[in-house]
């Protein structure tokens, strides 16, 4: 990106701000040379084997790792990217840049697109899987120069909510934990056994639902504050890059039986939004829903297929095609993104429902070191899509 962008500070949150994203290397994964370039990029990619049976059921989290399952990653970039003050990772040069498309319209002298929509639900599914501490890091690295791309790109936008879900139900640290379990030292004895003496809310151990405590090892270990009372933020959050960095840290003691199209469809569906339901109030029908989910592990553990997958959110959705977007860093085999273990069709389920969007989905590479590019067209698809909501009444 040849661009910098900067953002004009708004009401609802005074700052501008971009990062520098440095990224050593995925967990998990070792450095592979591109095709096109030789240059080193990270992959990231889980070799955990993946099975339903790993997965914590009915809402109690389970043991699922092995003696041989070790966390990966050193630590530092996932400490870092996760501290309580966002400054940590600011810098007055460089950071992620944004080439955004100039404005069609013709006597628009405020540098806004005119747009259909005045509301975003902004859903982000974050594999918490062992693997993903650098790329957890990469994605609250880069949502700064996102939201303030998005301010500029849609300035009728006002109104807006945030929410973080992982892709597992409960994780690997029970409470309190066994120091017997294998998964015990490697995942759950972090930051002085906070996930194994902290008795999180019943909402935390449901798949689909607002984190606001991330347990286990390398995430945030604290309640993260969020104003409103809420499982998401909203355009009243005093703090929403503070915010987002708490929530966004995961941590990697999930199952490595990652399910993020599920993820989804839970997050969004009736058991979770009812008026007192842990995500209640989050989907609106009078805003579009902007889904990002993120996984190095592509294997084909969500239960149903793509056309399943985008059926639900249509349906919550109340059948409007052009009422959504729907990003996705996933593992890309012609990018040398991929676990070279596998058959070279990772991920390929998830290409494939992207695409059932057409012009309202976006693929980029998780094994990708800056984001930005990725969150640029995402912005232009938002935009896109903002011109073609109808909202209802």
């Amino acid at each position: 990106m040849d661009a910098r962008f900067s953002a004009p500070i708004t009401a609802a949150l005074s700052f501008t701000l971009t990062l520098t994203l440095t990224l050593a290397g995925c967990g998990g994964g070792s450095g592979r040379e591109t095709a096109e370039t030789g240059a080193t990029q990270v992959t990231g990619i889980s070799t955990a084997p993946a099975t339903e049976a790993t997965e914590a059921t009915g809402g109690t989290p389970t043991s699922s790792g092995s003696a041989g399952t070790s966390e990966a990653g050193t630590g530092s970039a996932g400490e870092s990217a996760g501290s309580e003050a966002t400054s940590s990772t600011a810098t007055t040069g460089g950071g992620p840049k944004f080439d955004l498309p100039p404005s069609p319209d013709v006597g628009n002298t405020t540098g806004a697109l005119e747009t259909g929509c005045t509301k975003v639900d902004f859903l982000f599914v974050i594999d918490n899987s062992t693997s993903m501490e650098d790329q957890q890091a990469a994605l609250i690295a880069s949502f700064p120069g996102f939201i303030d791309a998005i301010k500029t790109a849609l300035g009728d936008v006002t109104d807006y909510h945030v929410m973080v879900v992982d892709t597992d139900a409960g994780g690997r640290c029970a409470q309190p934990c066994d120091p017997n379990d294998v998964d015990y030292v490697p995942f759950c004895s972090a930051k002085n056994y906070y996930a194994c003496t902290t008795e999180v809310d019943a909402c935390d151990n449901i798949r689909g639902a607002g984190v606001v405590e991330p347990v286990g090892s390398f995430a945030s270990n604290k309640q993260c504050k969020i104003a409103g009372g809420h499982r998401y933020m909203t355009a009243e959050e005093p703090d929403l890059l503070g915010a987002f960095a708490c929530v966004a840290k995961v941590g990697t003691a999930g199952s490595p039986a990652e399910r993020p199209m599920n993820a989804i469809e839970e997050a969004i569906g009736e058991g979770l939004n009812f008026p007192d339901g842990c995500n209640g109030g989050f989907l609106r029908d009078d805003a579009i829903l902007v889904a990002t989910f993120l996984s190095d592990d592509g294997n084909y553990v969500d239960k149903g297929a793509p056309a399943d997958w985008k059926a639900a959110i249509v349906a919550a959705k109340h059948g409007d095609e052009n009422a959504a977007v729907i990003a996705g860093l996933i593992p890309h085999p012609e990018l040398d993104c991929i676990n070279k273990q596998t058959d070279g069709t990772q991920g390929s389920h998830w290409q494939e429902f992207i695409e059932l969007w057409g012009p309202h989905g976006v693929s980029g590479s998780i094994c990708a070191g800056d984001y930005a590019p990725f969150f640029a067209e995402a912005v232009a698809a938002i935009d896109q899509t903002c011109k073609e909501f109808n909202p209802p009444g």
